[in-house]
């Protein structure tokens, strides 16, 4: 059964057992973000995804340059909770439950898990779910919430859950009751538009007491809806004719303030915090051009105002297959115009506070079956991931959750996954997230001599100890020799590095450490070290195609 649904890929349809999709929906692509609607909100079909560029004559060409790393100059935060995935339902109780696969999340160091799955969101009855009752859950062998708690415990994780926007709002409090309430809590939650009372915050806590787990779990992040702008036009009127997302309205300003049949995000919002005012709540949006998808950005932006804990965007590199050049060029140039577009309208809106964005999916494709060589599975990943982590970094992305944990495929296309769905050993773009992990919590200023898109691309940090970090991806199929200069430090190091080679971007398999093993446990392949530096300053070989993480710690 296992295998049947893990073909329902990121933004699919929520689809019973018996009806996986073989295809994930578009997010917000390349081309999607830039769709414009017509004034009467008819939607043409997109363009496909390419990035207009070129590419140098001299890619495969060895290079050399300096990468420059101001030590004392004004540091950022690296927050970790880029560090983010997406645990869909379809994983299952019995894989979430397993010591190894709990032991796996772990060591890999991912920080927030996106519950419960995509698109399964707008079909997922959280209490038939939890239940186990047929009647009103699709899918009563896939994880409930109470298989989430047991979970996040087990990994220290913290949790994400995006809430049914085709439910009510009481609906979805009640959940958060389930979460975050205390057995005692006497406060009403009430009666739904439907007429259905939910009764008190204590009986949703006495639930999940029953159930095993008699202290609440907090979850602090929600989300109110998946892709709501990706509505099927059989859905709501004036929707695009590719829409993939079963939900009941594809405009902004709906899905703001509702209508007389439906909750909007206000309404979600006001019943959710008031059974927890500590949660963080964000509303859907796009990125790039808030004036894609029929203003549906902007739309929700300005008619959620000040009432916005974090603007959700997804990212979905292409809709065709691109060359790998193409591919690994594209965070370099794409993430900035991305954040540029959602923050002109979000500091408009919110003068005095920088509202937080969070990248809940991400991955190199919108739909599966496009991704015709498999790309997502291949070694081109692990360094789309790595470059995409830090350039959302530098960009000032809060939060992002890469697409998924575990997703698996129904023929040739690539997997999303970072584990194997059968084996759990780690996928290749597994090794960008381990990577990052390593990385230290702020970012440092940095001076790049190479050609960042398609040659070496590189991000500094410290970690709390004041370990310098750099994090170096090597695009090409030679060694890049560097220049490394801590400028502004006359401190002795002992550097060492961990490395992510593969023999070639489409290899299924990468070299970690040396090593051709896929270990779970990355702690038995340890760092090489390369000795002491003094005064900052070193030349170092980055291996063709590669991941570099070089840490120099101080010593003395």
């Amino acid at each position: 059964m296992l295998a049947l649904v893990l073909a329902v890929s990121c933004s699919g349809p929520g689809l019973p057992a018996a009806q996986p999709s073989s295809a994930s929906a578009p997010a917000a692509t390349a081309s999607s973000t830039s769709l414009e609607l017509s004034s009467s909100e008819s939607v043409s079909e997109p363009a496909l995804s390419t990035v207009e560029t070129t590419v140098p004559d001299t890619v495969a060409a060895a290079a050399e340059g300096s990468i420059v790393v101001d030590v004392g100059g004004a540091s950022r935060p690296f927050d970790r909770r880029l560090l983010g995935t997406n645990a869909p339902a379809w994983i299952g109780p019995e894989k979430l439950r397993d010591p190894r696969f709990r032991q796996i999340i772990r060591d890999l160091g991912t920080t927030v898990l996106r519950m419960p799955g995509g698109s399964w969101s707008g079909s997922y009855d959280w209490l038939a779910c939890e239940n186990g009752d047929a009647n009103g859950c699709h899918w009563t062998w896939a994880a409930k919430p109470s298989d989430y708690i047991s979970f996040l415990a087990a990994t220290g994780a913290e949790g994400m859950w995006t809430v049914n926007f085709n439910g009510t709002a009481q609906q979805a409090a009640a959940l958060v009751a389930f979460f975050n309430g205390s057995i005692d809590d006497k406060r009403v939650i009430g009666q739904d538009r439907n007429g259905k009372d939910w009764g008190t915050v204590g009986q949703w806590a006495a639930l999940r007491s029953d159930h095993g787990h008699r202290d609440p779990y907090s979850v602090k992040y929600w989300e109110v809806g998946n892709e709501v702008y990706g509505a099927k036009p059989e859905q709501a009127s004036g929707c695009a004719s590719f829409g993939w997302e079963d939900v009941w309205t594809c405009d902004g300003t709906e899905y703001v303030n509702g209508n007389d049949h439906h909750d909007g995000y206000l309404k979600f919002r006001d019943s959710m915090r008031a059974v927890d005012s500590s949660i963080q709540i964000g509303a859907v949006g796009v990125g790039g051009d808030q004036s894609g998808w029929g203003f549906f950005g902007e739309k929700v932006i300005r008619g959620v105002a000040d009432l916005l804990d974090f603007y959700i965007v997804h990212d979905y590199g292409f809709d065709n297959t691109p060359s790998s050049d193409v591919a690994l060029a594209r965070p370099e140039h794409w993430f900035p115009g991305l954040m540029t577009g959602v923050r002109a309208v979000l500091d408009d809106q919110n003068p005095t506070r920088s509202v937080p964005v969070a990248i809940t999916e991400y991955n190199l494709f919108s739909f599966a079956d496009r991704d015709t060589t498999g790309m997502m599975s291949r070694s081109v990943n692990a360094l789309y991931v790595a470059d995409s982590i830090g350039e959302m970094a530098e960009e000032g992305v809060t939060m992002a959750n890469q697409w998924d944990l575990v997703n698996g495929t129904t023929g040739s296309e690539g997997d999303y996954g970072l584990l194997d769905p059968e084996t759990s050993e780690p996928m290749p773009q597994y090794y960008a997230l381990a990577l990052w992990s390593k990385f230290g919590g702020q970012l440092l200023p940095i001076s790049v001599g190479f050609d960042t898109e398609f040659t070496l691309s590189a991000h500094a940090g410290r970690d709390d100890r004041g370990t310098i970090t750099l994090l170096v991806v090597n695009k090409t199929d030679v060694a890049q020799t560097a220049s490394i200069d801590l400028e502004g430090s006359t401190a002795t190091y002992s550097a060492k590095q961990d490395v992510v080679t593969t023999e070639a971007l489409d290899a299924t398999s990468v070299d970690y450490n040396g090593s051709t093993a896929r270990p779970t446990d990355l702690a038995t392949l340890p760092a090489q070290n390369l000795g002491s530096i003094k005064g900052g300053m070193m030349t170092h070989s980055f291996d063709p195609f590669s991941i570099t993480l070089l840490q120099f710690v101080p010593s003395g």
